[in-house]
């Protein structure tokens, strides 16, 4: 993820955000409670290898450090490297864009990180205008159609939004976490909670509403 999702928001973010707010209120927490929940089972079940072997390897971004990738996004690089070292076949795919400019897109620091440590770079493919994990997605979908099989790597406390961001796709991707193990982070943790809660509200709206420009964003 290149941009926090609410610089990127427009009218239809605004009004799911709103629609998240006030769900949070009526339902006294709860609602933004059970989606933590959900989020830090799916961090602690996560596996490190897929259950079939891919196709393809997917590695979705994280907002660079000095034009360079982040710890966070060194974790999900290393766990792509070990995957496509035991999938031999498997192309990785990196996911993410510019974060401005004069600094290279989170997939082309991907790249290089990969490429320094000895993956070929003939297996690796870039996608690099995107500005949030929707989009990543999305954008992949465009490029790479939905048939193949596919591993999802990033970090725990990510992987449960990022499958419901894929499935709301037509993506089945296999889900591996970047880490060993789930460490809680209470802040995180809550984040993405309240960032699936947002999403689950927003789809939600979006139906109710038929607003067919709200849900192209997530189907």
């Amino acid at each position: 993820m290149t941009a926090p999702e609410g610089s990127v928001l427009g009218r239809g973010g605004l009004a799911t955000l709103a629609s998240a707010g006030l769900a949070a209120l009526l339902t006294l927490g709860v609602a933004p409670l059970v989606a933590t929940l959900a989020v830090w089972r799916s961090a602690r079940r996560a596996p490190t290898r897929p259950e079939a072997a891919p196709e393809r390897i997917l590695v979705l971004g994280h907002r660079l450090a000095g034009g360079a990738p982040s710890a966070v996004f060194a974790a999900r690089l290393a766990r792509a490297l070990a995957l496509a070292a035991a999938y031999p076949a498997a192309r990785v795919v990196l996911l993410g864009g510019r974060g401005g400019a004069g600094v290279p897109s989170e997939a082309e620091a991907g790249r290089d990180w990969l490429v320094a440590r000895g993956l070929d770079p003939a297996r690796i493919a870039l996608e690099t205008t995107s500005r949030h994990t929707l989009e990543n997605l999305a954008n992949h979908r465009a490029l790479s159609g939905t048939g193949a099989p596919e591993a999802l790597v990033t970090s725990r406390l990510h992987l449960h939004r990022a499958l419901l961001m894929a499935h709301g796709l037509g993506l089945r991707p296999m889900p591996v976490a970047a880490e060993e193990r789930a460490r809680p982070d209470l802040a995180l943790l809550a984040g993405e909670g309240f960032r699936v809660h947002w999403y689950l509200t927003g789809r939600a709206l979006a139906r109710l509403l038929r607003r067919r420009a709200w849900l192209a964003r997530i189907s």
